[in-house]
């Protein structure tokens, strides 16, 4: 009888294996769905940290700082490939700083010669709610 089946088989060719088929589309469409998901939770931005660097200033009219806006995706990572343009504006405390330069995603910023604290708000491309970092100028004093 199994004679009889391969010679059947050898006449019309081997028998379509359809569940050897499904098996390989199936695993297509999960490595598909693998990577676009990675693809999201990679390479978009999920939140925002600003860092001021250092985090307070002095009033000796040479102290600076640098407010950086460093983006992270879902996993927690700062996100690859990417940049963000952000606009800095001195809400409170214009008067007792200088702009020393300001690029797509940070703001310089130095002392003059009162103490005090610079409010700054940074909004994201077109977001509609803006964050406001505080840098502190603090006096400098010397402890006996």
């Amino acid at each position: 009888m199994a004679d009889a089946k391969e010679a059947k088989y050898r006449e019309i060719g081997k028998p379509w294996d359809a569940a050897r088929i499904q098996n390989f589309i199936l695993i297509g469409i999960s490595l598909l769905f693998i990577i676009a998901l990675g693809v999201k939770l990679l390479l978009n931005i999920s939140r925002v940290d600003f860092i001021a660097d250092p985090p307070s200033l002095f009033p000796d009219g040479r102290s600076t700082a640098t407010v950086k806006a460093i983006p992270y995706n879902a996993v927690g990572f700062r996100v690859p490939f990417q940049s963000i343009r952000v606009f800095y504006e001195i809400e409170t405390g214009w008067e007792k700083v200088d702009v020393i330069s300001r690029d797509a995603n940070s703001i310089t910023l130095r002392a003059k010669y009162e103490p005090g604290e610079v409010v700054l708000r940074a909004r994201i491309g077109g977001d509609a709610i803006p964050y406001e970092i505080i840098v502190p100028i603090l006096p400098q004093f010397a402890y006996y």
